[in-house]
This record gives C-alpha cells, structure tokens and sequence, in this order.
C-alpha cells in the first residue's frame, strides 16, 4: 500500500515548535520533513488498524458533479 507513486498533496497547519521539532527528527534520520510526515502518518494508520482489527475501508470519493 504504501510503495505507490506519491501523487497525492495535503495541507495543514502546525506551530513553528512542533515544525521545529520534525525538522530536527527528519535530519538525524536523514530524510526529508515530507518523508518524516509520511512515514508518520503510515505508522499511525497501521496501528489504528491493528486495534481496531481490520483495515480501513475505501471511501468513494465524489466527483465534482456529484458534489453539486
């Protein structure tokens, strides 16, 4: 799941600390802030559905004409 081409984009907000702190992270562990996130957000999702017992299931996404 997670060795497909990256194509997908999200934005978000944090403090200058909490991004201060990745930064950090990200070079002792020679990789990119983005990777870090990445890797982050796959461990979480992994974990999530450890506890819960079974994988989280697709959701369709609406097109834009389905959205109107």
């Amino acid at each position: 799941m997670y060795d497909e081409v990256l194509s997908e984009r999200i934005a978000f907000r944090l403090t200058p600390e909490v991004r201060r702190k990745l930064a950090l992270w990200a070079r002792e562990e020679h990789r990119t802030l983005a990777n870090l996130v990445f890797a982050l957000v796959c461990q979480a999702i992994d974990a999530e559905e450890q506890q819960r017992g079974h994988a989280f299931e697709p959701v369709p996404v609406p097109t834009e004409r389905e959205s109107r």
